[in-house]
């Protein structure tokens, strides 16, 4: 990651962005009057967002196409549907046939000419082609208009049974619609759309995709991409899907693509399909190869795929009413509830608003973090005023915990945007037998930049089941990984010795460790910490991609330097649901925090904080208490010359009130044993067991 993107210095230039750019003149302004609903076949105009490339007002061309062709025909088990078109099409081009969907499924079809249709915009024009932002809320009105008008003709319908489907370009905005209004659709069908805007499609890059966004990277462009545009239309975006799933959507996502098709990349569809399934959402990927081909309804494992119609009919037991399945909405739509929904960007937050009921977007950029000179007392957060606000629930603690995440990033760096989330490309370069394990020796990447050496230690026979697994980190030593693979101190090889207790585990080097060759002084990240906080990110990810791995029961062991990089990566990745830190930490307030300003730490204690323990924004019982209530075990040793044990206890102490807010006290633990600083047998044999009963339940 860049480390100019969330960084303090941007702040003004944000604000700047957000007021010219992402905010439109026309929130809250008077639009023009909504149409009535036709009383057959036709087209009407609707008023859209103002789009800021062509300031002034915007209408968009709605194609309706009723069940009989009239709106006399519409009946109380009628749907809703959009079919959108391709990229550079109009109306109903690239897309599903309206009028055979709305005859067979028995829906209200609508095609929408959304911003930039027509190839003179979308592909001649001088602006850069949106991808699927405004356009899908432009689609998103048309569905709200359709609604509203329809209750005001007082047609009985069913709302509940809404759908959504375009190719190509129109899939893109599908997927896109079904993401701003993640409490709206029963079904969506994407027919080969696009899933990302990568950075080939973006700036035209040799290599990729053919498309052509026509986006700059140049901050002073008016067509300058930034990160949080990118970042918002990723429809495979890890943390926005996170999102989706705790608003509670429901959808079936039906994802149809070809395995030839270079348009728009088949590895960005096996990406989303992958990040939805760890969300749980419900996706159903339908992948084309060439034995899939019929020569009827598929006739192409590229991006064309065939008959479109024919295609989305083949899903009919989801769309029809009375089908065999027969998906119906759950609960109000996002228009009814008249909600924000809301997306955080590496430089703030994009709003959908359904004040309205049809929905308006706008950007909100990222304040500067709220400083707390106070980071022992866990049980208050302030407001822009310094007003103290009691926490005393859950939800009041997690306006704290973004507080921490928010001033971690000023010392540490912002976490890398999912858009540095490349495919890992897993590489071996040795396999051991040990026993009854493999260890392999592999490299994956972690980033577009850099590759990381790892180990992997596995079962050489396939288990029956599926097994827990842990990333274990390991202290300041040359080695690196070795250690605790067991090439090392044998006092140190808690992998091996994890593995042999039947974890699946992995063992990254820490950059400039091992065989990590890293430069810190040309690095991209604002601290070692971040660059290596990523990088084990990307080998849980790694984890994850095991199929032996059960992904429900990942945890994290490290120590010294293994034992805070366990911390600072699992309170960035709440996948890791147990973590032992051993001799790893204690409060600034009783540590040598100069040693904390390397190049392998966090430069920024020292340039921007004075090496002054008080000035530091962030202070670790903050952090452990921002693992709850996942299990946490403060491994510490009393004669530990690098972190006072005594600091270690102020930690816990302090995190274990957050721990009772969340009925979690059981799995804050600490085990404080006699010895300098080391990881002795029994201290690893409670850490193994304290992983076991959290793990392997």
């Amino acid at each position: 990651m860049h480390t100019t993107s969330t960084t303090p210095p941007r702040i003004g230039w944000l604000i700047a962005f957000a007021l010219s750019v992402a905010f439109p003149r026309s929130v809250g302004a008077a639009e023009p009057a909504w149409p009535a609903m036709p009383e057959k076949d036709g087209a009407v105009e609707i008023p859209a967002q103002e789009w800021p490339a062509r300031p002034g007002t915007r209408m968009v061309r709605v194609s309706v196409h009723y069940p009989s062709g009239k709106l006399g025909g519409v009946g109380p088990n009628t749907g809703l549907m959009l079919t959108l078109h391709n990229w550079g099409g109009t109306d109903c081009v690239g897309t599903a046939d309206p009028r055979e969907i709305a005859t067979k499924l028995d829906v209200v079809a609508l095609c929408v000419n959304y911003l930039q249709s027509g190839k003179a915009d979308s592909i001649d024009g001088p602006e850069p082609y949106d991808f699927g932002y405004l356009q899908a809320l432009d689609a998103l009105r048309a569905i709200w208009w359709c609604n509203d008008g329809l209750a005001k003709r007082d047609k009985p319908y069913s709302p509940r049974r809404t759908f959504c489907t375009g190719g190509s370009g129109g899939g893109n905005v599908a997927l896109m619609a079904n993401k701003l209004a993640p409490r709206t659709f029963a079904c969506v069908i994407d027919l080969c759309g696009m899933k990302k805007l990568s950075d080939d499609i973006a700036f035209n890059l040799p290599g990729g995709s053919d498309l052509n966004a026509r986006y700059s990277r140049d901050p002073k462009n008016k067509r300058h991409l930034t990160l949080d545009q990118q970042e918002l239309r990723f429809v495979g975006n890890p943390d926005h899907l996170a999102e989706m799933t705790r608003l509670g959507t429901h959808a079936k996502i039906i994802t149809v693509h070809g395995t030839e098709d270079v348009t728009c990349p088949f590895a960005d569809a096996e990406e989303m399909v992958f990040w939805m399934k760890r969300a749980r959402l419900d996706v159903e990927p339908r992948w084309i190869a060439k034995g899939d081909l019929d020569g009827k309804v598929f006739t192409s494992a590229g991006h064309s795929l065939g008959n479109r119609t024919q295609i989305v009919l083949q899903f009919d037991h989801y769309l029809k009413f009375g089908g065999r399945i027969g998906l119906m909405r759950e609960g109000k739509s996002d228009f009814e509830r008249r909600e924000d929904i809301r997306y955080r960007t590496s430089g703030g937050t994009f709003v959908i608003s359904y004040a309205a009921g049809y929905p308006v977007g706008k950007f909100e950029p990222t304040l500067a973090p709220i400083a707390y000179a106070d980071h022992i007392d866990l049980m208050f957060s302030l407001d822009r005023k310094g007003t103290k606000t009691p926490i005393r629930t859950p939800a009041d603690w997690e306006v704290r915990r973004g507080h921490v995440v928010e001033n971690l990033a000023l010392a540490m760096g912002p976490l890398p945007s999912q858009m540095r989330r490349v495919p890992l490309d897993v590489k071996e370069v040795e396999s051991v037998k040990v026993g009854i394990l493999t260890r392999r020796k592999v490299t994956y990447q972690s980033d577009p930049d850099g590759r990381v050496p790892a180990y992997i230690f596995t079962p050489t026979e396939k288990p029956n089941g599926k097994l827990p697994a842990i990333l274990a980190l390991h202290q300041t030593t040359k080695i690196g990984k070795d250690e605790p693979a067991g090439l090392g101190n044998k006092e140190m090889s808690y992998a091996l010795e994890l593995a042999q207790r039947g974890y699946i585990v992995i063992v990254p080097d820490y950059p400039s460790f091992g065989e990590h060759k890293y430069d810190f002084a040309t690095s991209e990240y604002v601290s070692g910490s971040m660059k290596a906080v990523w990088d084990n990110l990307r080998a849980v990810d790694l984890l994850e991609a095991i199929p032996e791995v059960d992904k429900d029961r990942l945890g994290v062991i490290g120590h010294s330097l293994g034992g805070h990089n366990a911390i600072f990566t699992a309170f960035h990745d709440k996948r890791l649901k147990a973590v032992v830190s051993n001799c790893g930490f204690c409060t600034f307030r009783k540590d040598d925090v100069p040693s904390w300003s390397g190049p392998v730490y966090m430069p920024r204690i020292k340039t921007e904080f004075t090496n002054d323990a008080k000035k530091v924004p962030f202070d670790f019982q903050e952090l452990v208490g921002g693992l709850a209530p996942r299990a946490f075990l403060a491994s510490a040793a009393d004669k530990d010359n690098d972190f006072d044990v005594s600091g270690v206890k102020d930690v816990v102490t302090a995190a274990s009130a957050v721990y009772k807010l969340y009925g979690a006290a059981d799995k804050l633990s600490a085990n404080y044993y006699k010895a300098g600083h080391s990881f002795p047998p029994d201290a690893r044999k409670t850490a193994y067991v304290f992983l076991d009963e959290h793990l392997k339940k």
